[in-house]
């Protein structure tokens, strides 16, 4: 059998995954610029509701709406709650801190989905993979620095979504099995626009005609740039994808120098390398064990 069609898939969620990044980093800042004006939940209404239009199209490509019906809807409305929560919390805390410093505690998600899939996925993890989270672990609290003046509310606010995040990202392995990327991506963005409305009435802002085309813009980028991390988990093995999620601590200390004037706290530049340095392990011991599975079946 040959294996240039799934070597070429594989590229091509490399590629789907660097233009997600992008995208992402990019609405990141947005959002950021915008916090000072509007609301948390505001700025979740146009994330969600504009990101229905891309989604649009692969509704209309898979089937139209007779595609959309769940087949397991209490998992995915459990983790349409999750995502919604991970999404609110960083949505509070970008306008809040350094972009770097948010972006580089949210690098323990690989952390927390090594430990959540041992429960829910019922995935071995062998001694080594243990040591590396703990490790990662420790990477966290240097860059949390709880002992210092530094150390804010804010830290714990990423800290935890980045838990929902990785929370949502294994139940979405999960829902995999039973439903398509498209009833995913289009529940999560109907529930998520219908809670943020009413979250965000009370402190509604009316946008001034610029920044309804930056609302706009942020929400566009923010939905393509989840159909692009969506199909690229799809088309390529996680050992070979994940590392590629460190590259967006460049384009955040980028953005957080070039756009808002920052530099990133010098616990970061401590902490950092033990928790990208065992997220690369964990992923190396992922690659060793799928050859040693192949060998096994040869």
């Amino acid at each position: 059998m040959s294996l240039v069609p799934a070597t070429h898939s594989a590229l091509m969620g490399v590629y789907l995954k660097l233009g997600a990044i992008v995208l992402f980093c990019t609405m990141d800042s947005m959002v950021k610029a915008l916090g000072g004006t509007y609301d948390a939940f505001q700025l979740m209404v146009f994330r969600s509701a504009i990101a229905l239009l891309p989604v649009a199209y692969f509704i209309r490509r898979a089937g139209g709406l007779r595609s959309l019906r769940p087949n397991r809807p209490w998992l995915q409305g459990l983790r349409i709650l999750v995502a919604f929560g991970s999404t609110l919390g960083f949505f509070y805390v970008f306008p809040r801190m350094p972009l770097v410093d948010a972006y580089a505690i949210s690098y323990a998600a690989p952390l927390f989905m090594v430990a959540l899939s041992v429960p829910m996925l019922g995935e071995p993890v062998g001694w080594r993979r243990w040591t590396a989270v703990i490790v990662g672990f420790v990477g966290v609290l240097i860059m949390l620095d709880p002992w210092g003046i530094e150390f804010h509310a804010m830290s714990l606010i990423v800290l935890g979504a980045t838990f929902c995040y990785a929370l949502s990202t294994v139940m979405l392995r999960l829902l995999s099995r039973h439903d398509s990327d498209v009833v995913a991506l289009f529940w999560l963005s109907i529930v998520t626009t219908a809670a943020a409305l009413v979250g965000a009435v009370p402190a509604w802002v009316w946008p001034t005609p610029i920044d309804w085309l930056w609302l706009c813009v942020m929400g566009l980028l923010g939905g393509t740039a989840q159909i692009l991390n969506t199909r690229a988990w799809r088309l390529t093995p996680t050992a070979v994808l994940a590392p590629f999620d460190y590259a967006s601590i460049v384009l955040a200390m980028l953005f957080g120098y070039l756009w808002f004037k920052e530099e990133p706290s010098w616990t970061v530049w401590f902490g950092l390398p033990l928790v990208i340095g065992s997220g690369l392990y964990i992923l190396h011991r992922e690659r060793v064990r799928a050859r040693e599975a192949r060998a096994r079946v040869a």
